[in-house]
């Protein structure tokens, strides 16, 4: 009986855990990011992939360079996460659509509003494969 459950214990512990979010939507966004007086713009892209059936999140600044979105995750067309800047740890709020993305970035009492467009393709992928057209520019 011990060995059993010795057995069933080491054979849970051996299976590997699902820890990321399946994409529901890929695809690369041109963002401008500004403060919120406007004294302050950076631009960039957010890139949203499928890296072995995980969400993989990431920033590029022109200011900043590239930043991983940590613990990203989309719910609701919204994508949250959090994102190391040189001002610290900063929450990540953004709003995509198939044609754009809007939203925010907070550290603190600095906060920068994001918005932009989709740069690639004239589709949008979901996890499951399916392939929904999207309107032309």
């Amino acid at each position: 009986m011990l060995f059993a459950a010795s057995l069933l214990a080491l054979t849970l512990a051996a299976q590997p855990s699902q820890t990321c979010t399946a994409p529901t939507q890929t695809g690369v966004y041109r963002i401008t990011a500004t403060t919120k007086d406007s004294s302050n713009a950076s631009v960039g892209l957010v890139l949203l992939e499928n890296v072995n059936d995980c969400l993989e999140a990431s920033i590029i600044a022109d200011d900043g360079g590239p930043a991983i979105i940590e613990q990203a995750s989309i719910k609701d067309n919204t994508l949250t996460g959090r994102v190391h800047m040189r001002y610290g740890l900063a929450q990540v709020s953004l709003r995509i659509s198939s044609d754009e993305i809007s939203g925010s970035i907070v550290n603190g009492k600095k906060s920068w509003l994001v918005s932009g467009r989709r740069t690639t393709g004239t589709e949008m992928r979901s996890a499951n494969g399916d392939v929904a057209a999207t309107k032309q520019p």
